[in-house]
């Protein structure tokens, strides 16, 4: 029996004798050749070639065939919504202390924080649905709903305080049809089929009842002034006051402390320091204790009120850098620019293009503005239209100016928690 030696193994190991590779489908393939194939360098090429082309044949199937990331994702808010919107509901003595914050919820509620706690709210009538009170001494900054079917934490609510983030997350599952109930109570059993659309009848969900635990804290940081919270499908943003930055936190780390007795972890980003590079001055938000961050999905951006310098910045989301493309601030000859002592402290982005900001402060007659609510395109902040409040900005010894915005689920309502703890609803026209 011939035994080969080392020298010989080596060089058909080298020579490709036995070839073994794994293609991106996670497939293992052997080729062997026998050794007059070797010793004939054309038929070796072809045999080569072939094999290099199987592999990318392949590896190409695979990679079109693999389930995408965003499967399943359902349709986002239309994007045709008219920027136009008036006043049609204002809600008053929604609880018994001042409103600090609020959020959009699923449908027709929405989510409002005092200093005691934080309720879920009908928008039509404001009929509080359930409440959670907050622990002794801890009063709510600022608050965010997840409803994004892309996202992991689709369904939580995020509630800051000045030095951590708690979650109550909520069931998906849970549904309502208001239409169908009103249908039936106004025209009688059986004939709600009749008198109510396809459209109308279609299940909504609902957050009430529908809370899978307590309140639990999913993140601290000592020593912050937490008073904006926002959240990708893989990231957490938390506006920090004291230190005039946006800190970046992955999902996936704030995860890893769930069993930890300590939720303290560092931010994997800063996101707001001045760059020279790109002539950005830095945020500066300067109307204590007001911030606002809020997601952009349509462009993966985190978008700001930065209220210290008259601007909206927007931050790519994966590198926290400052795109100046979609940012912008009053220049000489804007139309409805920030000006005077209005700065922006609160906005809400729109699938369709258009940012609604809230400014406070005194309205420059000789802008033209008869309100703190403006709507600007989104990318490069010319003026669009403007949103009169309930009561005249004139009569200001009356005016109680906004100091926060929601977006509803369907881009058509925005909802504006003024500083008399008045929640003022916008529909579009």
């Amino acid at each position: 029996m011939q035994h080969e030696t080392k020298n010989e193994r080596r060089e058909k190991k080298a020579l490709g004798y036995k070839h073994e590779w794994t293609d991106t489908g996670g497939h293992s393939h052997r080729v062997i050749f026998d050794k007059k194939t070797l010793e004939r360098p054309q038929t070796t090429w072809k045999a080569l070639t072939f094999v290099a082309a199987l592999g990318l044949l392949i590896g190409g199937v695979a990679i079109l065939t693999a389930p995408r990331k965003d499967a399943g994702r359902l349709p986002l808010a239309p994007t045709n919504i008219r920027p136009d919107f008036a006043l049609t509901t204002t809600l008053r003595n929604l609880t018994t202390e001042r409103p600090v914050a609020l959020a959009a919820g699923w449908g027709d509620e929405f989510f409002l924080a005092d200093r005691g706690g934080v309720g879920l709210y009908r928008v039509g009538n404001g009929e509080r649905l359930q409440y959670w009170k907050s622990d002794a001494g801890s009063a709510p900054t600022a608050l965010t709903f997840i409803a994004d079917e892309t996202s992991e934490k689709n369904g939580a609510l995020l509630i800051a305080y000045p030095e951590r983030i708690d979650a109550i997350y909520f069931a998906t599952d849970r549904v309502l049809n208001e239409a169908a109930a009103n249908a039936k109570e106004n025209n009688g059993e059986g004939e709600d089929k009749k008198n109510v659309s396809a459209e109308e009848n279609k299940p909504a969900r609902t957050a009430q009842n529908a809370a899978l635990g307590e309140a639990t804290t999913i993140l601290a940081i000592p020593g912050a002034s937490i008073a904006a919270v926002a959240a990708s499908p893989e990231r957490l943003f938390v506006g920090d006051f004291n230190a005039g930055r946006i800190w970046r936190y992955s999902w996936r780390t704030l995860d890893a402390l769930r069993g930890a007795e300590k939720k303290e972890t560092p931010p994997d980003c800063e996101i707001g320091a001045p760059d020279g590079g790109l002539a950005y001055p830095g945020f500066r938000p300067a109307t204590e204790p007001y911030m606002s961050v809020v997601y952009s999905p349509e462009t993966n951006e985190i978008v700001v009120a930065n209220s210290g310098l008259f601007r909206v910045d927007a931050f790519n989301v994966d590198s926290g850098v400052w795109n100046a493309a979609h940012s912008w601030s009053k220049t000489p000859g804007m139309e409805r620019a920030f000006a005077g002592a209005a700065n922006p402290i609160a906005l809400v982005v729109s699938p369709s293009g258009w940012v609604a900001t809230a400014e406070t402060g005194k309205i420059d007659a000789a802008s033209g503005k008869k309100s703190p609510l403006q709507i600007f395109d989104a990318k490069n902040g010319n003026w669009i239209s403007e949103i009169l409040l309930g009561v005249p900005t004139q009569d200001e010894a009356r005016v109680a100016t906004p100091i926060g915005l929601a977006l509803s689920e369907d881009g058509r309502q925005i909802w504006a928690l003024k500083s008399n703890g008045e929640v003022e609803i916008y529909a579009s026209r």
